[in-house]
């Protein structure tokens, strides 16, 4: 599983410089996620899939407005009928590039969170990701709850950097189970992307 955290907020980028320090593996880099990203994305949407703000409405402009109806579709499956903090699942986008998108809510609405948000929404992208060799060949994350959730830029890095660590420790190299992208674990499966016809 290959992490990329990519960022135009410099602040955030130098805290997640200095808070990963101990993890080389990790690729960080100031920019435009959406220019780099390849394979996978994730989005920190919130629980019921809206995705009218921040990098979500980033994705929406890249991907086209079908991936909200895609994701919000496949939070209507779940049987709880949202998607809690800590919890994650994956939707096809439709793009050659990018055909993956990890969603990992940072928040239940639009709101400030506290910054332990950060730690639960990378621990359920890591536990996905790590999960399916084909989902977490590549992953680009932005910043998590730094935007419409306001966790200062050093909490959030200090988060996900300790939900990394804490991923790394109990993660099995090479235990991705066999089946291709439909064998998830736990909150997860990969949903196609929505069409008028479907």
């Amino acid at each position: 599983m290959n992490l990329h955290l990519v960022d135009f907020n410099g602040y955030l980028v130098n805290a997640w410089v200095e808070a990963f320090e101990q993890f080389p593996e990790v690729m960080i880099q100031q920019g435009d996620l959406l220019a780099l990203a390849r394979h996978c994305v994730v989005s920190p949407a919130n629980s019921y899939g809206f995705m009218d703000g921040g990098i979500d409405a980033a994705y929406r402009a890249f991907f086209g407005v079908q991936i909200e109806r895609t994701v919000q579709d496949a939070i209507a499956r779940r049987p709880e009928g949202h998607l809690p903090v800590g919890a994650s699942l994956v939707v096809r986008t439709g793009h050659e590039t990018v055909p993956y998108m990890i969603v990992a809510p940072t928040m239940t609405a639009p709101e400030q969170v506290e910054s332990r948000n950060c730690y639960r929404a990378l621990r359920a992208v890591l536990r996905i990701a790590g999960a399916d060799a084909e989902i977490g060949q590549e992953v680009y994350c932005p910043g998590l709850a730094t935007g419409v959730g306001m966790v200062p830029p050093g909490n959030a890095a200090a988060e996900m950097a300790l939900a990394y660590g804490d991923w790394k420790r109990v993660a099995k190299p090479g235990a991705a189970p066999k089946g291709g992208p439909t064998a998830q674990l736990g909150n997860s499966g990969v949903t196609e992307p929505w069409s008028p016809a479907s």
